[in-house]
């Protein structure tokens, strides 16, 4: 008796769980399994009943001969080159009338920094980030730039709310400069982010300052006609997390800054679990940030430079250890406090950022050491032994004023570097800092200190993405549409190529300029011929000020490359002539011992050429006007260069003063600050 079971058919199972019906609605139907260029007919998927193909029979052993033949399409499908479409064909996509979302940055897309992204739908606004970029080496004066709101300003009533992805100046700093001007709209964001934004505010804001706490694991947010739901992403500073706008138009995913950190030292690992549901029910447009899309591989764990910086504060622990980082970098200077612990040193504090930030943290909880244990810097240091001390300071960028360059200058009133102590750079060099951060390591080898600068052992990482985590991140989500955001133009465009590598038709990559306008339809996502006119915003101590043209960067720019020279004309009310000598004043012009006599040139040049002017009847503002344009010239060939000149004129009533003494030739025709005669040292 033949016993031997018979083999069963091939089962399939097809099914399918439709997460996303509403948002792939306008997606392409995908090809059934055996209806391709392979050969075969249809099967019973979930795909075919959607979009309304027959459904076969499921395959069992009474049906196994009429079986349609499997192919190796699905596996094959991956070497098709997308087919391009031009953008006249996309426009015939848009329905009439149909009101688009539009998605626009108001600076941020082509730099570093000033983080603002709006999304906008009818009269619904919603705001992400709002942050600074600090102001370059040839900006003089200015402390950083803000977004331009013009816009905002004029339909704040529309404004919904502001989301805050993380708690780093370029995204949170410019809420204390514009959140009064928008009449307060309410900031959505986690504990940490606000409270490192309530303490950049004043004691006005504080008091009309609206806010919700979010926790990305359960909240979701309904403003107007978005529902914003959030996810966990990595930094390098806890709570950072990503933004789905579910819009009219389809699901807006805006990564924030991120890394894919399996093992973060203090925060929990992204949510891919998230992230990959978001990206099965469909993703219209994708907002990815940019910053590291030239750098290949993986983003190091902070875990791992925190063992790294463990291995080092062991090998120096009987030295007094000064360590320099980022205030910024939060989760660095944690593991920074719990090392330091571990050894029982003392953690004194130097610059007001680090002080900041720390005393946040321990009232957050994140740092959790005896208070004992943490101070800030004062000469008690010189009553612990080398080994029960460690500094943890701002500078690590040669920053002019931070603590540590003041230390490395023997500058710092409560703190003297001495030779045999430690220090530690826990940062690398920010492009442009190279000259100052050099200066700065030679000051501290000057004073014979040991600096920590061994390349092998790698005290810091990025807190943004490199290249195979941005590609995790659009394999998980499955944009439709991508757009590089955050970062310089090469950024961008590597962005562009990682986009291109994972398949994104070209045609589906937006690369938008500042105020340059995405418009999301319901067929069609398209870049806008529409922009908006942005200004340059600098704040400016306690100003602020839109600087079209920047003029007054180039003047200030003028004044520091060459000086500035006044002149002050006395004019005769009735006959416009000269009244006495002309006064001149001058800063950063010429040398002192050169400057009695190029002063002596400039005023007798100046009164010809007035005196010229007035035989010819030119009126008073006409004269002075020329005399600046020709003056110039003289300046040029006295001197080779020319500094800014302002030129001003007094009338003065010579008949109804009597008692104006008469000039001698003796008097001096040219006067001279005290400085400039080298009365002040």
């Amino acid at each position: 008796m033949n016993t031997t079971a018979p083999i069963p058919a091939p089962m399939q199972w097809n099914i399918s769980i439709d997460l996303g019906r509403k948002n792939n609605a306008s997606r392409p139907s995908p090809k059934p399994y055996g209806s391709s260029r392979y050969g075969g007919g249809t099967t019973n998927t979930a795909s075919s009943r959607k979009y309304g193909s027959k459904p076969s029979p499921m395959r069992t052993s009474s049906t196994r001969g009429t079986a349609p033949r499997m192919t190796s399409e699905a596996f094959l499908r991956h070497r098709e080159i997308p087919q391009t479409q031009s953008l006249a064909d996309l426009k015939k996509l848009v329905k009439k009338d149909e009101i688009p979302v539009r998605v626009f940055a108001l600076w941020g897309l082509e730099e570093i920094g000033i983080n603002m992204t709006i999304v906008e739908y009818q009269n619904d606004i919603i705001v992400v980030d709002a942050g600074l970029e600090f102001a370059s080496y040839d900006m003089h004066g200015v402390d950083y730039i803000i977004p331009d709101i013009s816009y905002l300003l004029t339909k704040k009533k529309h404004i919904r709310g502001i989301f805050i992805t993380h708690g780093h100046l370029d995204h949170i700093w410019a809420i204390k400069d514009i959140i009064g001007k928008l009449d307060y709209p309410i900031v959505h964001t986690t504990p940490l982010s606000l409270g490192l934004i309530r303490k950049s505010l004043n004691d006005t804001d504080q008091k009309h300052f609206k806010y919700k706490l979010v926790d990305p694991d359960v909240d979701i947010v309904k403003v107007g006609n978005f529902l914003v739901e959030f996810f966990r992403v990595n930094h390098s500073i806890p709570e950072a997390m990503g933004l789905a706008i579910h819009t009219p138009k389809g699901v807006i995913v805006h990564s924030g800054d991120f890394k894919i950190d399996f093992i973060p030292a203090i925060d929990r690992p992204a949510d891919l679990g998230k992230i990959s549901r978001i990206g099965q029910e469909g993703v219209k447009l994708y907002l990815g940030e940019s910053t590291n899309a030239r750098t290949p591989g993986h983003t190091p764990s902070e875990k791992i430079i925190g063992e790294n910086i463990a291995t080092v504060i062991s090998r120096h622990a009987r030295q007094r250890i000064i360590v320099s980082a980022f205030a910024s970098n939060i989760g660095r200077i944690i593991q920074l406090i719990e090392n330091a612990v571990r050894h029982n040193k003392v953690i004194f504090l130097a610059g007001r950022s680090m002080v900041n930030n720390v005393q946040l943290c321990q009232e957050l909880g994140y740092i959790n050491v005896p208070k004992e244990m943490i101070r800030l810097v004062s000469p008690d240091i010189e009553q612990l032994p080398d080994e029960r001390v460690m500094i943890l300071c701002t500078g690590s960028q040669g920053e002019e004023f931070s603590a540590l360059v003041r230390m490395a200058t023997n500058t710092f009133k409560d703190f003297i570097l001495r030779p045999g102590d430690c220090v530690i750079l826990s940062s690398h060099t920010i492009p442009g800092n190279e000259k100052a951060v050099g200066t700065l390591m030679n000051n501290l080898v000057d004073v014979g200190v040991e600096l920590v600068d061994d390349p092998s052992l790698d005290l810091h990482t990025s807190g943004h993405a490199y290249q195979e985590d941005m590609k995790e991140m659009m394999a998980l989500l499955k944009p439709e549409y991508f757009s590089p955001v955050h970062g310089e133009s090469v950024m961008r465009q590597a962005h562009k190529k990682i986009a291109l590598d994972m398949r994104i038709p070209e045609e589906k990559i937006l690369l938008p300029k500042n105020g340059q306008l995405i418009e999301l339809y319901d067929n069609v996502v398209l870049l806008s011929e529409k922009k908006l006119k942005l200004d340059t915003v600098m704040i400016d101590g306690k100003g602020q000020g839109h600087l079209s043209g920047e003029y007054v960067m180039k003047a200030r720019g003028i004044m520091a490359e060459d000086g500035v020279v006044a002149l002050i004309f006395k004019v005769d009310t009735k006959t416009h002539e000269l009244v006495g000598n002309l006064q001149i004043e001058s800063r950063g012009f010429v040398y002192s011992s050169e400057v009695k006599n190029v002063h002596t040139k400039i005023v007798e040049f100046a009164r010809a050429t007035y005196n010229a002017n007035l035989k010819k009847r030119m009126e008073v503002k006409d004269n002075l006007r020329n005399v600046k344009e020709v003056l110039g010239e003289e300046i040029t060939k006295i001197i080779g260069r020319v500094p800014m000149l302002m030129v001003m004129f007094v009338y003065i009533n010579r008949e109804a003063i009597s008692n104006i003494p008469e000039v001698s030739e003796d008097d001096p025709i040219v006067w001279m600050t005290l400085e400039e005669q080298g009365y002040i040292d």
